[in-house]
């Protein structure tokens, strides 16, 4: 059994991959705009509109530009959007232990069933990727969006946009059905562990449209 939204990053994703360098409320250094450049990605499909011009270079847009102050607006979104459930979701599972039957491992497994509800639906999902445990390591925490999933013996093959390697429709995240520590993002040969992840809460606002954006060549 298979589910497919019809979402492809190489055709719907942006172009540059995910190297920006913020600064959160002028104190934390924040490691990417990743649920920005989901969210942005999934209201243009919800809506279905292509992305705006300049989402399609390989460089980051100017700071200045349209795009950049859109993708930084969905960054907050995707984090703070009221009642800011994502941030207590993100504190929550970081928090949860690794090995017991309240775990994360469990609790993953029980965001399959929203994901798949989801994606049933047509309609590409975000999730927080939760890479450690504890409060030092929640900057680790990444964001991706689900736009199919694949039913194997035994697993979940679950397929991801992955906004730290734009245009790659290969990018995978395996969870073994049975509760095992870690879930695996596969991209292409490389694998990448984490503890577990779930479904974010989502609202879409209407897309950028408007004028060519001008890229940067810095990654500032």
């Amino acid at each position: 059994m298979e589910l497919d939204t019809g979402f492809r990053p190489s055709e719907h994703g942006f172009s540059f991959p995910n190297t920006w360098h913020d600064t959160l409320f002028g104190v934390v250094a924040s490691r990417g705009r990743c649920g920005g450049m989901v969210f942005a990605a999934l209201d243009a499909f919800a809506a279905n509109r292509p992305l705006p011009e300049g989402s399609r270079g390989h460089s980051l847009p100017a700071h200045d530009s349209a795009l950049a102050r859109w993708i930084w607006r969905r960054q907050v979104d995707s984090v703070l959007m009221p009642p800011g459930e994502n941030a207590l979701k993100f504190a929550r599972f970081t928090y949860l232990p690794t090995a017991h039957v309240l775990g994360i491992g469990p609790a993953t497994r029980r965001e399959l069933l929203g994901l798949f509800d989801l994606l049933r639906s047509g309609r590409p999902v975000p999730l927080g990727l939760v890479s450690a445990l504890g409060l030092p390591h929640i900057a680790r925490n990444h964001q991706v969006l689900a736009y199919a999933a694949e039913f194997g013996d035994g697993s979940v093959l679950v397929r991801v946009y992955d906004p730290n390697h734009p245009l790659r429709d290969d990018i995978t995240i395996e969870v073994p059905l049975e509760i095992t520590p870690d879930v695996v993002e596969r991209i292409g040969g490389r694998a990448k562990r984490w503890r577990g992840f779930f479904v974010e809460d989502y609202a879409p606002r209407q897309p950028l449209s408007g004028p060519a954006v001008p890229a940067s060549q810095s990654d500032r």
